[in-house]
């Protein structure tokens, strides 16, 4: 793998923090590290929510979630991101002792089968999907007694946890929306518990933690949190985390500094043509490295704590920025901060607003630039 020119690093002590300040609102917690924990790193976070005692984690693929095994992690793992299971899926699951998620007919055939076929002594054990209102994947309400009769007649599987996905936890203005998806994850749970008795219940992610609107005893999957942003950000309710430490930043060199005189013109397109003498410097980070080409009026990096905004078109590995009114003019071989780092610092929340997207985009794009 060729190293980039920008730099990622990821600072697990703040991890550690958010993950503690996350405890203490009460719940047990299944903290969420898919995707590469969202561009920070699987593994590392995984070692971290280990020595931190945590006895849940959520990974992507049943892959990933081996990944995470492997660190050593000793708690329930669940696979978020699971096709219908073949063999293969279901010995790494009952070898690595993981917990996929079936959330259709076709998921918990295959899984009955697949455990038959290799004469596993154990059962599997996986998480049950139920669709409150995502429209995306799980069991409807109406099918859950067809899945509880299944499951009581299967002891092939053991539900260990049922699972969904609130859709608009984090915009207070849709609250009731939220408890509509409640009332219908609680019902499908008493159909279960009628057989399984032990098996838990994961329906909050962080907004529905911060909000309080799950059983005390639900396993609450934080995500975004996680990484030290709040989920509530320009809400009536922003804040309700506590104080949180972004984990990321990102920065990289600059690699050359010179004047655009009045009139002239830089970069594909000849975007921005100057109209005073300025001073500007290119940054060794472009949309290879997950920068997106065209960012908003008012995108900023940030040089010796102060922010300097970045003008033209951003080229696959170089972005342009406006040097003139910093107090000291840097020099080739600074550092540009593009995410974090000293002084007015640029948050994940600021740039996705820039990108016009969320903030787990800015992470998991450009956490992609870790040196492995």
């Amino acid at each position: 793998m060729i190293e980039p020119s920008c730099h990622v690093r990821i600072n697990w002590e703040h991890f550690r923090h958010n993950v503690v300040t996350l405890m203490n609102r009460g719940h047990d917690l299944m903290p969420v590290i898919k995707a590469d924990a969202y561009g920070h790193g699987v593994t590392d976070a995984a070692r971290v929510l280990e020595r931190t005692g945590i006895k849940w984690a959520a990974a992507g693929t049943l892959q990933e979630a081996a990944l995470v095994r492997d660190t050593g992690f000793s708690g329930n793992i669940v696979s978020l991101l699971s096709r219908v299971p073949g063999d293969e899926d279901v010995r790494l699951a009952c070898e690595k002792q993981l917990t996929p998620l079936i959330h259709n007919r076709e998921g918990l055939l295959a899984s009955r089968d697949a455990v038959r076929r290799l004469h596993r002594e154990k059962p599997l054990t996986i998480a049950v999907k139920v669709d409150t209102g995502m429209g995306r994947l799980g069991f409807p309400l109406e099918h859950m007694e067809k899945v509880a009769e299944f499951l009581a007649a299967t002891p092939e599987l053991t539900p260990l946890v049922q699972i969904s996905h609130l859709a608009v936890a984090d915009d207070p203005a849709e609250s009731e929306y939220t408890l509509h998806q409640c009332d219908i994850f609680y019902r499908a749970a008493d159909i279960l518990h009628r057989n399984f008795p032990d098996m838990r219940c994961s329906l909050g992610n962080t907004a529905g933690l911060l909000e309080g609107v799950t059983a005390e005893d639900d396993i609450c999957r934080p995500g975004l949190a996680l990484y030290g942003y709040d989920p509530l950000y320009g809400t009536t309710h922003e804040g309700l985390s506590g104080p949180l430490l972004p984990v990321m930043e990102v920065s990289a060199p600059i690699i050359s500094v010179h004047p655009l005189h009045n009139g002239e013109s830089l970069g594909y397109g000849r975007t921005y043509k100057a109209e005073t003498e300025r001073l500007v410097g290119w940054v060794a980070m472009g949309y290879a490295d997950g920068y997106r080409r065209n960012p908003a009026p008012g995108t900023c990096m940030c040089i010796k704590g102060v922010r300097v905004p970045v003008i033209g078109r951003v080229a696959m590995q170089m972005t342009c920025v406006d040097l003139t009114d910093l107090p000291e003019p840097p020099a080739p071989g600074d550092l540009a901060y593009i995410l974090g780092g000293p002084g007015n610092a640029v948050s994940a929340q600021e740039l996705a607003e820039w990108w016009g997207t969320i903030p787990y985009e800015v992470t998991c794009l450009l956490g992609k630039n870790k040196t492995k």
